[in-house]
């Protein structure tokens, strides 16, 4: 809770290194977090009582999470043309893609593709391995992966491998 000192904030900066140095996706962070603590867009919630979630950065993905409707995707639009006139970096819209949830009109949908000038949709597509959308069942969502780690160990029983063996292959493979 103290103030700073110049020592600190100088061995802080230092320790960044010239290669990892903050770049321009600091800035974007800044809009949305502002746009969103100002009420100009609405992130979701996972439950009434959660704190909303605006967007998510992975490397160079950003996962952006707003309320399908066209005043947040105009707001968001207005967001990323500010980011790419002020870094200099250009978003690829042949790259980009929009999801909605399923109780999303057809009306919305088009009103905010249109809006965020996106055509491609996505419905079931996986990020990272992972399903992207995951539905009531969550068995049936993520039963290929108990299917795979079923298939790996299969060939394990030739092996003779110890228990303890069997078990560091398992938690590497799953």
């Amino acid at each position: 809770m103290e103030e700073y000192t110049r020592e600190e904030v100088k061995e802080g900066l230092e320790a960044i290194g010239d290669m990892k140095a903050p770049g321009p996706d600091e800035g974007f962070t800044a809009l949305l977090n502002k746009a969103e603590a100002e009420g100009r867009i609405t992130g979701v919630k996972i439950c009434p009582n959660a704190p909303s979630i605006s967007h998510l950065l992975f490397a160079d993905d950003s996962l952006i999470l707003v309320r399908a409707n066209r005043e947040n995707a105009m707001q968001l639009q207005s967001i990323l043309d500010m980011y790419e006139s002020c870094s200099g970096q250009v978003i690829n819209r042949e790259k980009s893609a929009v999801m909605f949830s399923k109780n999303t009109g057809d009306a919305y949908r088009v009103v905010v593709k249109r809006a965020m000038h996106i055509e491609k949709e996505i419905v079931n597509e996986r990020y990272l391995g992972l399903p992207v959308s995951v539905g009531q069942s969550k068995t049936k969502t993520f039963s290929y992966l108990k299917e795979r780690v079923w298939k790996r160990i299969q060939g394990w029983k030739e092996k003779m491998l110890s228990r303890a063996g069997k078990e560091i292959l398992i938690k590497a493979v799953a």
